[in-house]
This record gives structure tokens, C-alpha cells and sequence, in this order.
């Protein structure tokens, strides 16, 4: 009878290792299929950076050429001054993120992972609220584009009337931005408009740190 008892619990002792071992190569299992979906979504996110590194770059040059050329035309200084600011906030914003993004270690506890990802999300959003700000100073790019392309100072050759109409343009821009600007913030990140206007622009953090939610639903399920 002691001999069958014994023989029973060797039984389910070696039953419940097999359950084990197969449980832990589930996770493992499951951990390397979502971090690699997870690091495949980050991927395009990557590619977009390192364009707007390279974009940046070139838009900085371009915009310190122009202001060089245009030294004594004052409103064709603050066009360039503009232009260059902007673009150096895009070169500066994408090396930030290209150095979280490369930083980003999928061998880390799940918690960490999610933890940067966020963080990657939440610069995301900050920098894409302080690039809108620069829609009321379109008319900027308009005289540097009408400069450029055609040789033409649309400034001078524009009439009063059309001017003050750019001018109210911008002003209904600028209330624009700031209405963008107040919906971006960290409290309204999840919420729709946020999550729409962040679409391929640091959506990925967000899709990848779902994929990461279902290992961690998982892990604590088995714990």
C-alpha cells in the first residue's frame, strides 16, 4: 500500500516538473513571438526617425544658407530664423529618439520594456505638440518658397488687403495650435484625437507596448 503511495506521488512529482519545464518553454516561447512583433512595429518608427534626422539636417543647412543671403532684407531673415528653428527642433527631437529607440533592450523584464516604451510614446507626444506650433508661422515658409522657386518677395508685391488676410490666417492657425497643443498633453494621450494625431508617429511605442501586455497577462496568469 506505502509502495503504491510513493509510486503516486513520484508520479504527479514528475507530472507537475513536466508541467513546469512546459509551462516555461510556453513563456519563453511566447515572450520571443511578441518581442519580435513588438520590435518589428518599432522598426518603422526607427526608419521614420532616421528620415527626420536626415530631413532635418538638410532643412537646417538650407535654412542657414537662406538667412546668410538675406541678411539685409529683415523679413526674409525672420522667415529663414523660423525655417532653421524648426528644423533643428526635428534633428534634435529624432537624435533623442533614435537614442531611446536604440537603447530600447527586449531582453529586459517585461516591466522595463513597457516602462520605455512609454517613454518613447510620451517624448513622441511631446515633440509632436511643439512641432505644431510652428502652423500660425506658415507664411514664413510662403515667402521662402515664392523667394526660392520664382525669385519673387510676395511681401513686397502683396497689397495691403491681402496681407492683413495672411495675417488673419495665421491668427485662426495659431488658435489651431494651441487648441492641438492643449489636447496633446500627457493626461489626453489614450484618448482619441490624440491617439489620431499621433498615428505613424509614435503609435508604434504605443502597439508595441500591447504586444508586451498580453506576455505580461500571461506571465502573471502562470505565476
Amino acid at each position: 500500500m506505502m509502495n503504491n503511495i510513493q509510486d503516486i506521488t513520484q508520479l504527479w512529482a514528475a507530472q507537475e516538473k513536466q508541467l513546469q519545464q512546459g509551462m516555461r518553454l510556453n513563456t519563453l516561447t511566447l515572450k520571443e513571438i511578441k518581442t519580435h512583433k513588438a520590435n518589428h512595429k518599432m522598426r518603422s518608427y526607427l526608419g521614420l526617425n532616421v528620415f527626420s534626422l536626415i530631413v532635418g539636417a538638410l532643412m537646417a543647412s538650407f535654412s542657414g544658407y537662406f538667412i546668410f543671403t538675406h541678411l539685409n532684407v529683415l523679413h526674409m531673415l525672420l522667415s529663414g530664423s523660423v525655417a532653421l528653428l524648426w528644423a533643428l527642433l526635428i534633428f534634435v527631437g529624432a537624435i533623442l529618439q533614435l537614442e531611446k529607440l536604440y537603447t530600447l533592450d527586449y531582453t529586459r523584464p517585461v516591466i522595463d520594456v513597457q516602462h520605455k516604451l512609454n517613454a518613447i510614446r510620451l517624448s513622441a507626444l511631446y515633440f509632436l505638440r511643439i512641432s505644431l506650433m510652428i502652423l500660425p508661422f506658415y507664411f514664413a515658409y510662403l515667402l521662402i518658397f515664392f523667394d526660392v522657386v520664382f525669385g519673387v518677395d510676395i511681401y513686397i508685391l502683396g497689397d495691403t488687403h491681402w496681407l492683413i488676410s495672411q495675417a488673419a490666417f495665421s491668427l485662426l492657425l495659431g488658435v489651431l495650435a494651441v487648441y492641438l497643443f492643449r489636447q496633446l498633453s500627457p493626461e489626453n494621450i489614450n484618448k482619441p484625437l490624440s491617439k489620431w494625431l499621433m498615428q505613424g508617429f509614435g503609435s508604434q511605442a504605443m502597439e508595441a507596448a500591447e504586444e508586451l501586455n498580453q506576455l505580461e497577462e500571461f506571465e502573471k496568469y502562470f505565476k
